[in-house]
């Protein structure tokens, strides 16, 4: 059985004829069917809105036209006459030159509301396929401001970045979770290998930590701090993922003897003790307030 289909498009730039299919119209043993996508027709609004209420008005005329003439006068798809132009110029009387019709086609299909439904969903629709959202691990970060951050606030500086001129020879600017000092100094970054960051930036993150960790054991030094027992800690939990080089740096700092770097790695788990510790520190006062005290 022989049925024939027109596709209804939008047509932005008549110079290019730059188009966008937005409906159908399908004729099959006697029957009617069309169809205007309003997911499309969203589109156009946004392609030209200078046409959108012109373009709404023409889609219900021509949705007028279908259900009051064209259903009684199916015949003019008829292979017997030239109708095919005599169709589309009874369909040109509601066009303003953006709409405009396909020369309609014959499809060795039989139609009926479901095939036409699966038809149009198929050549017409958009069909986006829902982009599935990447699902992040928040837990290291929520550990990181409940266990430690909450404890600490106005006991120590938070989230604080170190200035270059603040310490000697010191030649970048580096963030720390935290830094505080109670004769000596405190200090902790956490570093994330589960947000997947790219590798070059945990590489220069915990290669900066050492130079910075290494220059403020040198300034406590040299302002009377007991710096033989700073507490300088790097705070990273096993990398979950599938990326060789993640897991072959987390392999490598977990070799690496903590008494030859100038920090001490642990892991979320660790971290209570560790908060403590310098919660429970006499008279311990933020890193800003100390440097105040040598002006």
């Amino acid at each position: 059985m022989k049925s024939y289909y027109s596709i209804i498009r939008f047509v932005n730039n008549p110079l290019s004829k730059e188009n966008l299919a937005i409906g159908m119209i399908v004729i099959s043993e006697g029957k009617v069917f069309y169809k205007f996508s309003k997911e499309k027709i969203n589109i156009t609004h946004k392609i030209n809105s200078n046409n959108s209420n012109l373009l709404e008005y023409t889609i219900d005329k021509i949705s007028s036209f279908i259900d009051l003439q064209l259903k009684e006068e199916v015949s003019l798809f008829s292979r017997e006459v030239n109708v095919n132009l005599e169709y589309l110029n009874r369909l040109s009387i509601y066009n303003n030159g953006f709409l405009q019709f396909d020369k309609p086609s014959v499809i060795n299909l039989e139609f009926d509301n479901d095939r036409f439904n699966n038809f149009f969903q198929k050549y017409i629709e958009l069909n986006l396929r829902e982009t599935k959202k990447a699902i992040i691990d928040r837990s290291f970060k929520n550990t990181i401001e409940n266990v430690f951050y909450k404890p600490l606030v106005n006991v120590i500086d938070l989230d604080y970045r170190i200035k270059k001129e603040q310490i000697p020879n010191l030649f970048f600017d580096y963030t720390l979770d935290g830094i505080g000092v109670n004769g000596s100094v405190y200090s902790l970054k956490s570093i994330d290998l589960n947000s997947e960051k790219p590798i070059d930036s945990f590489r220069r993150d915990i290669s900066d930590l050492e130079s910075l960790n290494y220059r403020i054991d040198l300034f406590s030094k040299e302002n009377d701090l007991d710096s033989e027992n700073n507490h300088h800690y790097l705070v990273i939990d096993p990398y979950k993922g599938s990326k060789s080089s993640y897991h072959k740096l987390y392999d490598i700092l977990m070799e690496q003897d903590n008494d030859d770097y100038p920090y001490t790695i642990i892991d979320t788990n660790s971290l209570p003790s560790v908060t403590k510790d310098i919660k429970d520190a006499t008279s311990i006062i933020k890193f800003s307030e100390y440097l105040q005290t040598l002006d």
